[in-house]
């Protein structure tokens, strides 16, 4: 009897989130089809990483020399677009079409992307998805749409691609309210009719990993008689700020707040960003380092270096007491683990995931916050933490409960 395969699209193991999602769909999988090959779509430099834990990797095959030259052919034209007032060509992960070709038993392909199709993300996008989708229809395969972040569509060329996209799939979940409206609006359709669930990587496992050990082998103690506040800081936002280095108003904010805090709590940076290689990557991890390092008095605060698995960041995550962070699934983590926290928002998707828990007020939106709003609702949310705590672990379950109907259209 041949292998079933199934095709993972737009997840990476850069993303601490988008790992989570890759793994929890993989062990639903061979839950049901303990025998089933596992492919994804990842960068190049993922590909070890992909294939240690239990993937096979599909990525780009262009010559390095090609893609420096398309590259660069990409920037010069952006540039004249601009320079003429015209809009750049969007960013999107290219479909190797290629090497899905070569799958063979494919079962379904099942997208796993957290907020990929919308203005944000431009026309391109879309595209690219619909390439892979045609080839599951060619092989009697579904394309499924895990429950994600989407929209606005506002943009003509996106909104007729999402839809040509979305009525293609065999099925698709929006995971809240916001989306839901978006999607229902691009498709002509009631809002009830618009399938919601909320998000999966609520089903990613708590590790049985040691975060105190991860810790210790950087060098890090916890001081046990204070609580500890984990910060998870956005590269994303930082782009977005005046300055660069420890001029920028995002690490400058986040110093006064690590100041204040570090007096009473332990901090502790964790990123949710983490290319592998190290080195200049712009990415959380590169961050949460000029973070620390712009930090005057770094008693009680404490960061740590090197490529870490979704599994090692959530272990982290549930070593502490309290939870500041601008990235989702770092929420996400921290909400699994009945860990109170509060997020700084760059959209709706943040707000949204606070409904579900009924903690609305701990959401800032990025552009509108300072220091001294980001201390007066993390002093609320320290002051109310055993009842937000109490109350995450009652909601847990239902949520759980909720959603795990979108597995069985992995059978």
């Amino acid at each position: 009897m041949q292998q079933s395969s199934y095709l993972l699209v737009g997840g990476n193991f850069i993303n601490k989130g988008a790992e989570a999602m890759l793994k929890t769909v993989r062990f639903k999988i061979l839950e049901r089809h303990p025998n089933a090959q596992v492919y994804c779509i990842c960068h190049p430099e993922e590909r070890e990483i992909a294939t240690r834990q239990g993937f096979i990797p599909i990525t780009d095959t262009t010559p390095p020399t090609v893609k420096k030259v398309k590259n660069l052919a990409d920037k010069v034209i952006n540039k004249l677009k601009t320079t003429l007032g015209g809009a750049s060509k969007p960013y999107a992960d290219y479909s190797p079409m290629g090497d899905i070709e070569k799958i063979q038993n494919l079962v379904a392909a099942v997208d796993v992307s957290g907020f990929a199709y919308g203005d944000k993300r431009g026309y391109i996008q879309p595209l690219e998805t619909i390439k892979i989708i045609h080839f599951c229809k060619k092989n009697n395969a579904k394309y499924i749409f895990m429950p994600q972040a989407w929209g606005d569509f506002k943009e003509p060329k996106v909104a007729a691609n999402c839809r040509s996209m979305i009525k293609s799939a065999d099925a698709y979940f929006t995971r809240d309210d916001v989306s839901r409206k978006f999607v229902a609006n691009l498709l002509q359709q009631k809002l009830e009719d618009i399938p919601l669930a909320c998000d999966i990587a609520f089903h990613f496992p708590i590790p049985a990993i040691s975060g105190k050990e991860i810790l210790a082998r950087n060098g890090i103690q916890l001081n046990p008689d204070r609580l500890t506040v984990s910060i998870s800081p956005n590269m994303r936002i930082y782009e977005r700020m005046k300055g660069t280095g420890a001029n920028n108003e995002y690490v400058q904010a986040f110093c006064t707040i690590i100041k204040e805090l570090g007096k009473r709590f332990e901090i502790l940076l964790v990123p949710n960003e983490i290319r592998p290689g190290g080195g200049d990557n712009k990415d959380d991890q590169f961050l949460s380092k000029t973070i620390y390092q712009a930090v005057e008095d770094k008693t009680n605060c404490h960061f740590f270096e090197g490529y870490y698995s979704a599994e090692e960041i959530k272990a982290i995550i549930k070593e502490t007491d309290l939870l500041i962070a601008s990235r989702f699934h770092s929420l996400v983590f921290a909400l699994s683990l009945g860990i109170p926290c509060m997020a700084i928002s760059w959209s709706h998707k943040y707000r949204e995931l606070f409904k579900l828990f009924n903690l609305q007020d701990f959401v800032l939106e990025d552009k509108g916050s300072n220091t001294d709003s980001i201390l007066q609702t993390f002093e609320k949310l320290y002051e109310q933490r055993e009842s937000i705590a109490a109350n995450i672990s009652e909601t847990l379950p239902k949520l759980k409960e909720s959603n795990k109907h979108v597995f069985n259209l992995l059978d």
